[in-house]
């Protein structure tokens, strides 16, 4: 059916029904809960994680044989977990942790059936799998994520455009992936993040046209490049109030340009599968809330150490309090963030994060082994070229060389766009160090769930390259 009618029958059918999230008493009452906490002091906030840190240990000291044998082993008792700074005491979680302890992480007195595995995308490496409630922390999720949609002005009903990994099948596609799907109840249009090929985005936009979104909802790449695509074909945006960014690492540089392509406010949200941490920007755009009801948010050195102190980049780990089924405390990423040492405009007191600068795998290696983050060279790249490109990736599997994957747009000059990356990239990366190659491809392979990732870093990252992010290679 067209999307018009489509709509039509959802404003009827939908008026006489109930929401399977909106009238979800759980869901309604956690976001109510949520708008109220959002305005707690920094006192109230330390003293609600205390308090829910000291049930999870508890808890998964009694009933988490992976948490029995640490604390035994670090002859710890959950007793000497008492306040915040306590749980330093405990050692770091790491993705390996879990991939090799999967079943004694998961709680001994939860009923299993109760419980779904879900796997997480998979873009800093292999997937990780894990075990979590079916209804209650994805509801609780959900409630995060509409928090910060309000701050935006969403409304329930709004339409808004969902641009990440699959578009749904619709009923009768026999479960294969769509181009683009409509779904009735939650007035989304759903489009792949999968096939962004040049026709495929200009049917893209005459659906988004006829749709009138009001909202976006996607991923920084798959973002990105259709906002190449408006900008290189003078396209204006109608009707988008906002857009929502999540998923990957949101580059200040892909803020800036998607927000001029759309000419609307460009909103971030950094969280992950394994529901560990939440951090969100508001209205004032002044930095990144850390969603302190979520859990307990983290930034740590090269020696695992906690970092307090602003203005210094750290690895982020997190202890989630949703997490009871299979506790993940002090999980460690290899995201890379700051604490800001400013506060917000808004008058919300949460810890504030100044930005996510990107994740230890896209750091680039010199001849001579010096290492700079890949973030400030791509953002040396003119708007001008950028337009004149559909997909870009970098590449590196030996020091000093690094290869940049491109796929042209069409009626762009391939030496012109070479000549003009190129230059742009030297103006950052010196020649003597960096022997920088291109490739112009057809197609670009995806990562999980459509995205397409910054850099495929082939040589390793060590936890001592942390301080590069510091601007002290």
């Amino acid at each position: 059916m067209p999307l018009r009618v489509q709509k039509g029958f959802r404003r009827i059918k939908f008026a006489f029904s109930k929401h399977s999230l909106w009238d979800h008493p759980e869901f309604v009452r956690y976001l109510q809960w949520l708008e109220q906490t959002q305005w707690w002091t920094k006192q109230q906030f330390e003293d609600y994680q205390t308090r829910q840190l000291v049930a999870l240990i508890q808890h998964a000291y009694d009933n988490v044989p992976y948490y029995k044998r640490v604390f035994d082993q670090s002859r710890l008792k959950p007793g000497d977990i008492k306040s915040l700074p306590d749980l330093q005491k405990l050692p770091i979680l790491t993705k390996d942790d879990v991939r090799k302890n999967l079943e004694d992480l998961v709680a001994r007195n939860v009923d299993r059936s109760t419980l779904v595995y879900r796997t997480t995308s998979g873009s800093t490496g292999v997937p990780l799998g894990i075990y979590q409630d079916k209804e209650t922390s994805y509801l609780r999720e959900l409630a995060y994520v509409y928090r910060q949609r309000r701050w935006a002005g969403w409304k329930l009903g709004d339409p808004y455009l969902v641009l990440r990994g699959n578009a749904p099948p619709e009923e009768g596609s026999e479960g294969k992936p769509c181009l683009h799907s409509y779904n009735l109840q939650n007035n989304a249009l759903f489009l792949s993040s999968y096939e962004m090929t040049e026709d495929n985005m200009f049917t893209y936009w005459k659906l988004i046209e006829e749709f009138k979104p009001k909202f976006v909802h996607g991923d920084s790449s798959s973002m990105e490049i259709l906002s190449r695509f408006l900008k290189r074909n003078a396209i204006k945006n109608g009707t988008i109030r906002a857009i929502f960014l999540g998923s990957q690492t949101i580059l200040p540089y892909q803020r800036k340009f998607i927000g001029e392509a759309f000419e609307c406010p460009v909103y971030s949200r950094y969280g992950m599968t394994e529901k560990t941490t939440d951090a969100v920007d508001c209205e004032k755009h002044r930095g990144y809330h850390v969603g302190m009801e979520y859990g307990v948010f983290e930034l740590l050195d090269q020696e695992n150490n906690p970092i307090a102190r602003t203005g210094t980049p750290g690895r982020v780990a997190g202890t989630g309090f949703d997490t009871f089924c299979m506790p993940l405390i002090r999980y460690a990423t290899e995201d890379i963030a700051e604490f800001s040492p400013e506060t917000c405009d808004c008058g919300r007191q949460s810890t504030l994060v100044t930005d996510f600068k990107g994740r230890l795998g896209e750091l680039i290696f010199s001849k001579s082994g010096y290492i700079v983050p890949l973030s400030p060279v791509y953002a040396s790249i003119h708007g001008g070229v950028m337009t004149r490109l559909r997909e870009i990736k970098f590449i590196q599997e030996e020091p000093g060389k690094l290869m940049i994957r491109m796929i042209l747009a069409p009626g762009s000059s391939q030496r012109e766009v070479q000549e003009e990356l190129l230059s742009d990239i030297y103006s950052k990366l010196d020649a003597r160090e960096f022997n920088v190659t291109t490739d112009f491809v057809d197609e670009i392979p995806r990562g999980g769930r459509g995205k397409l990732g910054l850099l495929d870093q082939r040589l390793p990252v060590k936890l001592e390259h942390l301080e590069t992010f510091g601007g002290n290679p």
